[in-house]
């Protein structure tokens, strides 16, 4: 339907009509109307006085081969840069090869029916390279604006990673509430890691990633895990960023927070020196390092022992068979080891172990030492083994879930600023800790009461990771902004602390001190945006009736700061309800003027450095044995473009013209 690629569309009494361009151009009035219910006229007309044929019976050798856009200009409007945008995206998003993508049996896929097509597509995979290079600087233009004009600061999430070629890597995560108020997350930097490891080395990769993208003026919190290298990099940073706060700015991850208070848990003290240890040791010096680990080493080394043949693992399966697990049902499968010293497979490798007790039982009743060596029927499980897994399991639960809550991202949609945001971070720390000391206090009541005891290397654990997590809360109280983040959440407020802390009064009273303090510090330095100006009808109902409003009503009463006003109410029942704390106060930013910028800074902010955990996982799909040779400059462009075409970013976005060009 050439003719009809210049079609044009009339309406007369609400009846539509295709009127062909060549028959109207030469005022040949009687046969140039077609309804437009259908295209069946429009496309007999053509056949019939043009002599066009539908595309998919038109010969491939009429088509002119010069101008690949006559092969769809039938159905389509054909863009040629369009098409290898595309074809770049495509490589991008499912992970080709280059070589696969530029392969002749591709391109002969690719040009299937249409061979103009041909003439568009790479033929060497430096040329695929050269374009995905290409299309990264094309789209960060875009991408710049787009963090620039954030209504929050920008808050970046930081780690490292090794790549199954064993180059090591760095990605920088950017996390904001853009002009639209929408948050977002996204991949800024993947650059390659050269040097060491100190946080001089990690501050020179960091740094040229703010100056890409201009943001150095608008730098939030740093989410970063424990080491002290983290610490060391913000110092550094400061010097050319003088708006980091090393101290106040510094956002633990909450993911390395729990991973080391429950490694005390299952683990002990000196867990660094045991796992360092268990890495240079034989096969026969981790079972031996496993046994002292209590019932975790006995279930380990018997899983362990089980996995290691297919024919120990049949035996156990067949016993399956037989057999119901604890809640009555029948289960055939394997039991997952823990993958050494990961806790999140551990506390699995327990709730499997527990699920399949009667099938483990009677595989350990039956089993029978090969060569008369049973030194493996010392890590069989003995009543009092079963009962002490159960008490970790229980205890465990709640670190499992709180983990996958706080992995959430906070930009999902009816999740801005909830599951995954570091106001959650105390909050966690307060919930586990609260689990810590019921037990805590249950062993000391045992000791005092001469009772039967809790068995003793559960208590030890217990003590351990009590004594862990003290230690990240001291760590914690050097930024306010975990408490900042409770206390401008709609559905907790500083009446959080009132009703958890109640018990410290000189907690609340510092908490009330230091946050006021630091509000005060962010006012100061903060353009406040008045909210009586120029106010919508809404905006003006809303605000004339808000305690906000007490220093427009005259002299007589001291003229308090929105923080005053806000950390003396208590969460309405509506409030109590909020599950976007983000989205609450992005509505609100006329009546909250300066308290919403600093929201919107908090809720935009991950709990844990998880973002980056996501890239790593997506970057092993990219650099495999097939594609271990990628340059670093290419792996940076299509990391981060997979991440921005995820993220749906890019929507929208022109590709320029000629922008991707083949070799002469």
């Amino acid at each position: 339907m050439a003719r009809f690629s210049r079609v044009y569309k009339l309406e007369h009494s609400n009846d539509k009509y295709f009127l062909c361009a060549d028959c109207h151009a030469k005022k040949r009035y009687t046969s140039q109307l077609f309804a437009a219910e259908s295209t069946t006229a429009a496309i007999q007309h053509l056949s019939e006085f043009h002599k066009i044929k539908r595309p998919s019976t038109t010969d491939d050798d009429d088509i002119d081969a010069t101008n690949a856009a006559e092969v769809f200009q039938l159905v389509m409007p054909f863009n040629e840069d369009e098409y290898k945008q595309k074809l770049i995206d495509w490589a991008i998003k499912l992970r080709l090869s280059y070589r696969e993508v530029t392969d002749e049996s591709t391109t002969d896929l690719l040009t299937y029916g249409k061979p103009p097509l041909a003439r568009l597509l790479p033929t060497h995979h430096s040329t695929l390279s050269r374009w995905v290079k290409d299309s990264m600087a094309a789209r960060l233009p875009f991408i710049i604006e787009l963090v620039q004009s954030a209504l929050s600061t920008i808050n970046l999430s930081i780690d490292g990673w090794r790549a199954h070629n064993r180059r090591e890597y760095i990605a920088v995560c950017g996390h904001f509430v853009d002009g639209q108020g929408h948050p977002r997350t996204l991949l800024l930097g993947f650059p390659r890691r050269h040097g060491g490891h100190t946080g001089d080395d990690l501050a020179a990769l960091v740094k040229p990633v703010i100056l890409q993208y201009g943001i150095g003026e608008k730098l939030g919190f740093f989410v970063m895990d424990n080491a002290d290298d983290n610490d060391k990099c913000l110092e550094v940073l400061q010097r050319s960023f003088s708006s980091i706060d090393p101290e106040a700015d510094r956002i633990r991850c909450i993911g390395h927070i729990i991973n080391l208070v429950v490694k005390a848990l299952l683990f002990g003290e000196g867990v660094s020196a045991w796992e360092k240890n268990l890495i240079e040791a034989s096969e026969e010096q981790r079972i031996a390092l496993w046994t002292l680990k209590g019932v975790i080493g006995k279930l380990h080394n018997l899983v362990v022992y089980i996995n290691r043949n297919d024919a120990r693992r049949e035996q156990l399966r067949a016993r399956m068979r037989v057999t119901k697990t604890r809640d009555g049902m029948l289960f055939v499968g394997v039991l997952p080891s823990d993958g050494g010293i990961r806790w999140n497979a551990t506390f699995y490798m327990i709730e499997r172990a527990l699920k399949c007790r009667p099938a483990i039982d009677l595989y350990q009743a039956q089993w029978k030492p090969p060569d008369k060596n049973d030194k493996h029927k010392n890590d069989f499980l003995t009543e009092a083994d079963w009962h002490e897994l159960e008490l970790f399991h229980r205890l465990l639960q709640p670190f499992e879930r709180l983990t996958k809550r706080l992995q959430c991202r906070a930009d999902g949609e009816g999740n801005e600023g909830g599951q995954g945001s570091v106001w959650q971070v105390l909050y966690a720390m307060d919930f586990l800790l609260t689990k810590l000391e019921s037990v805590k206090e249950e062993i000391h009541a045992m000791d005092a009461d001469n009772k039967d005891e809790l068995p003793p290397y559960y208590s030890a654990g217990v003590l351990a990771a009590w004594s862990k997590i003290n230690t990240y809360y001291e760590l914690t109280d050097r930024s306010p902004i975990y408490r900042m983040a409770i206390a401008l959440h709609p559905a907790y407020q500083f009446e959080y602390f009132r009703a958890k802390w109640w018990k410290r009064e000189d907690w609340i009273r510092t908490a009330q001190k230091e946050l006021t303090a630091y509000y005060d510090r962010f006012a100061a330095v903060t353009t406040e945006t008045s909210p009586y100006a120029s106010p919508t009808i809404d905006d003006e109902f809303d605000v004339w009736g808000h305690t906000t409003d007490r220093p427009y009503r005259g002299k007589r009463r001291k003229v308090e700061t929105e923080w005053e006003v806000w950390i003396k109410q208590v969460p309405s029942k509506d409030d109590m309800n909020v599950k976007n704390p983000l989205a609450w106060w992005v509505d609100r930013r006329h009546v909250w003027p300066i308290l919403s910028k600093l929201a919107l800074n908090i809720f935009s902010t991950p709990a844990m450095s998880a973002e980056p955990e996501r890239v790593f996982s997506d970057g092993g799909e990219l650099i495999t044995d097939k594609r271990n040779g990628l340059g670093d400059d290419t792996v940076e462009a299509e990391m981060i473009q997979k991440n921005w075409i995820t993220s749906k970013i890019l929507h929208g976005i022109a590709t320029p013209r000629g922008l991707y060009k083949l070799p002469d």
